[in-house]
């Protein structure tokens, strides 16, 4: 079976449901639990994590922490007017509490494609070109709690992903 249609088909079809913890943990479960070194490390796959970690040299969320980090974040969230800058400040913030022991980064673009989706939005895929824009967006915010260089980033990148769709719809009318 495929792994990759599996996890869109399944993200695709909660755009009727409200971004819960609940479903971050279902989306984390399905992209990790075919991680032979995730079970192997006694990592909690769909769960939020037993260990304290750090993301290069920074310090993220105490485990312990994280259940009142995250109902308080999704409070946020749920009290904003969604656009892509709220979708960009949420990334920044859920990154930075990192809730599970690994693939935060991978559960939270998943949740940016599906937020962007879910609202109306241009969705967006950060390119392997801009990680190191990416990265220093995160380091911004740490330093400086400013999210502008991330919604620039989503900005940027959500224009690229336009541009590829209308070439493709473009050269491909009959």
């Amino acid at each position: 079976m495929d792994t990759k249609r599996l996890l869109k088909d399944h993200m695709l079809s909660t755009m009727i449901e409200p971004l819960t913890q609940d479903l971050i943990k279902q989306f984390h479960y399905e992209l990790k639990s075919g991680v032979f070194e995730d079970r192997a490390n006694g990592y909690a796959i769909g769960d939020y994590k037993k260990r304290a970690n750090m993301v290069g040299n920074q310090k993220t969320c105490l485990p312990a922490d994280v259940p009142e980090q995250m109902n308080k974040l999704m409070e946020w969230y749920q009290n904003q007017t969604i656009s892509l800058e709220t979708i960009a400040e949420f990334h920044l913030k859920y990154e930075t509490l990192h809730p599970f022991q690994d693939g935060n980064g991978r559960t939270g673009r998943l949740i940016v494609y599906r937020e962007c989706l879910k609202n109306d939005i241009i969705p967006l895929i950060i390119e392997d070109k801009n990680r190191k824009r990416y990265i220093e967006a995160f380091g911004v915010y740490r330093e400086k709690e400013d999210v502008r260089p991330m919604q620039e980033l989503f900005q940027a990148e959500q224009d690229a992903y336009l541009k590829e769709c209308e070439y493709f719809y473009e050269n491909n009318l009959e």
